[in-house]
């Protein structure tokens, strides 16, 4: 599965949780995934959102489903100080309302 894939299977499901902005990082991003790896989201919400603990765990089991595939999320308020330059390093936009 290529970003292009990974894009057109979770864009829907981001509208549908008031996303705003999607990143794939690591192995994915990298381009160097095997057939066990996960799928690493780094998502942001709109300001508006108010999202719970609850529509967090729906929109990571909807991605798994949709991709067939574990996925790892996380939010941009929530990524850790230690990672942010990795992951700023490798991002790649797959989803992005808040530019357009």
């Amino acid at each position: 599965m290529n970003l292009q894939a990974i894009q057109k299977r979770a864009e829907p499901i981001f509208q549908r949780y008031g996303v705003v902005q999607a990143f794939v990082f690591g192995s994915f991003a990298r381009g160097d995934q095997s057939e066990d790896s996960d799928i690493d989201f780094l998502i942001e919400y709109a300001s508006d959102a108010k999202k719970s603990m609850f529509d967090f765990c729906n929109l990571i089991g909807e991605l798994q489903n949709a991709l067939g595939r574990n996925v790892d999320v996380v939010t941009i308020k929530g990524l850790s100080p230690f990672l942010r330059e990795v992951v700023e390093k490798e991002k790649r936009v797959i989803y992005d309302v808040k530019s357009a």
